[in-house]
């Protein structure tokens, strides 16, 4: 996501989007959420065409991205 600002693709697949991964779990100020928060909207903006969203509550009991 940190490479993806001023670019575009057809698609764009962002998976695992659960707690401890975005916001990574080492964001542990309100700036660093912040900028997770940031970096995950640049992602989701760089789809021309199709954004796929992927999620799971998996093994570890992870639940959705709270900002997603």
């Amino acid at each position: 996501m940190h490479a993806a600002k001023g670019l575009e693709w057809d698609a764009v697949l962002l998976p695992n989007l659960v707690e401890g991964v975005i916001p990574i779990v080492h964001a542990k100020t309100p700036a660093a959420v912040e900028e997770e928060r940031r970096l995950l909207y640049v992602a989701v903006t760089r789809a021309r065409e199709h954004l796929y969203l992927s999620w799971s509550s998996g093994p570890r009991g992870r639940s959705p991205v709270a900002f997603a």
